[in-house]
């Protein structure tokens, strides 16, 4: 929900480009630039859910390499202090468990 992710999701648009928002942006509000926006055709829409189709075509995408899971693994005994770092907004990834 970081403005900057939005902002760089953005920034990554290629000419004809959709910016799909599947998450709320920090504060309810996102700034756009307006006029790169109209000169490259670009589109942003948002979605509450994705469909399965949309899935499928995120891990094609994945298998192709063209995207990337940012990620931090954490033992589970230390779930208590990672709730704690999320609320806090000390996490810059995904969290994931080491159950060993």
């Amino acid at each position: 929900v970081s403005n900057a992710s939005f902002q760089a999701a953005y920034a990554s648009l290629r000419r004809g480009g959709t910016l799909v928002l599947v998450a709320l942006p920090a504060g309810g509000k996102l700034e756009l630039p307006v006029f790169e926006t109209v000169l490259n055709g670009t589109k942003v829409t948002g979605s509450i859910v994705g469909t399965r189709q949309d899935l499928a075509e995120v891990f094609r995408l994945h298998a192709l390499g063209r995207t990337r899971v940012i990620r931090e693994t954490r033992k589970l005994d230390d779930v208590n202090t990672c709730i704690d770092d999320i609320l806090a907004g000390r996490i810059s990834a995904r969290l994931v468990f080491d159950l060993r």
